[in-house]
């Protein structure tokens, strides 16, 4: 009888104590997951947030070495040939002509960068440039055929080699390549200064019929504020593995520091329908190193439904980290590729002003990863972590520019499409406070995906 009391009061006790075991939330878990702790995300908070945490270990970032670099300086004659078959825009390279040792000539001096050989120094030249290790990948990829590159983002054009020569600057161990005549009008017109900051415009309400969505009175403090806009693939059939475009953080202003906030705007991209997500930020920061403001760069990997990102931590390799970047340079250009590639997935970005490159970023995900973009997305988002606003603030990220996604085919050769040919609009997002984001088809043949994403302390 003892002994049968003392089981029973032993197995109270342990009921007890399990009574009292916390629960974890899936947002916790997450968290957990992603290498992130934190709590009090928000209301309101969006299906992917960033917490102030991943964004706090800020620093300039440093453009990679010309060691790390490779630069083919190549006649526009041989160019233009080779991309005869080609959509325009696109570069098409033979590996059989890539032999750096039979048909180039490495520059005395400059390391890393080979010259074609017979080129005639009067004769037009296209600087073709990029990381190494990109590179290398694109040669692995191509399987002894060809590379193909959207010129926008790997080329310079020159009307001979003193004239590239005139526009390199050695600056210690990197070079600053400015753009020639063509490409500088081409940059030109997609940094241009945004326009009047629109007004709202209340939208049709697809379930209410003939109502309307009303724009928001502030809840309070640690809220957030989101717009998105959202595209889908044309073709679900269709495999995508690769997205170029380019990012420009143009105004940045405040006024007062009675406030905390911050602000992601970015390019998003749904994997395997959604499975995985990755975000290119641009994010204006008035809470981390408050009072004074910074505006970062960054990606953001989403892995597995997870709400949080992944922290840069636990990445193969952390790239840059988070890059702060300098406002009195604004608007400024940066060009972004993201890349799923045997499993891991690849973000670089370069200065569209100088054609620096930065220290790519790698993601893992061998366990379980995703093979084709299935999804692509503007946003605009802001966390008001203060309550009345007070302050006078203004951000643009304008524009952020789609121009090219690499297709692969169940049949065929692989090619590169414009974004008219691979996203349709799916849903805009209502109206919101401080927050707004437009979007348009442009660029070459309006065939490029532009969004415009706008922060005000006046919006409401």
């Amino acid at each position: 009888m003892e002994l049968r009391k003392t089981i029973i009061a032993l197995l109270a006790l342990l009921v007890m104590a399990m009574a009292i075991v916390p629960c974890v939330s899936a947002d916790e878990q997450d968290a957990s997951e992603s290498g992130l702790s934190y709590s009090n995300i928000g209301k309101n908070a969006p299906e992917h947030y960033i917490p102030p945490e991943y964004f706090k270990d800020a620093k300039p970032a440093t453009p990679l070495p010309e060691s790390e670099m490779i630069n083919l300086v190549i006649s526009e004659k041989t160019i233009e040939k080779s991309a005869l078959d080609n959509e325009p825009g696109i570069i098409n390279l033979p590996t059989a002509f890539l032999d750096l040792e039979g048909q180039f000539t490495e520059s005395k001096e400059y390391s890393n960068r080979f010259i074609e050989n017979d080129l005639n120094p009067e004769e037009k030249v296209v600087l073709v440039r990029m990381p190494e290790v990109m590179y290398e990948r694109f040669l692995a990829i191509s399987e002894g055929s060809n590379i193909t590159l959207p010129a926008s983002k790997f080329a310079r054009h020159y009307s001979n080699l003193a004239d590239l020569e005139s526009h390199i600057t050695p600056e210690g161990n990197v070079l600053r390549v400015s753009p020639g005549e063509e490409d500088a009008k081409m940059l030109e017109k997609m940094t241009s200064l945004p326009a009047v900051i629109p007004t709202p415009v209340a939208m049709k309400s697809g379930d209410a019929g003939n109502g309307t969505y009303a724009l928001l009175s502030p809840p309070g403090a640690n809220t957030w504020h989101n717009e998105w806009i959202h595209f889908n693939r044309i073709n679900f059939l269709n495999t995508y593995d690769y997205c170029i475009g380019q990012i420009t953080p143009n105004t940045w202003y405040v006024s007062g520091n009675n406030n905390r906030y911050y602000s992601p705007q970015e390019r998003e991209y749904y994997l395997n329908d959604g499975k995985d997500a990755i975000e290119i930020v641009v994010n204006y920061d008035h809470y981390t190193q408050y009072p004074s403001g910074y505006v970062y760069l960054f990606p953001a990997i989403y892995d597995e439904h997870s709400a949080a990102p992944i922290n840069l931590s636990l990445w193969e390799d952390q790239g840059e980290g988070i890059m702060q970047l300098n406002s009195g340079t604004f608007p400024h250009a940066y060009g972004y590729h993201v890349q799923i590639y045997n499993g891991k997935y690849y973000i670089v970005f370069e200065d569209m002003n100088d054609l620096s490159w930065f220290d790519e970023y790698v993601y893992n995900d061998q366990d379980n990863p995703s093979t084709t973009f299935t999804r692509a997305s503007g946003s605009v988002e802001f966390r008001q972590v203060s309550n009345p606003i007070t302050d006078t603030f203004y951000a643009y990220t304008t524009p952020v520019v789609d121009e090219w996604a690499h297709e692969v085919p169940f049949l065929g050769s692989a090619s590169w499409k414009k974004p008219s040919s691979v996203w349709s609009l799916s849903e805009q997002t209502a109206n919101e406070n401080f927050v707004h984001i437009s979007w348009s088809w442009g660029g070459s043949g309006n065939q490029d995906l532009i969004t415009n994403s706008y922060l005000w302390s006046g919006w409401a």
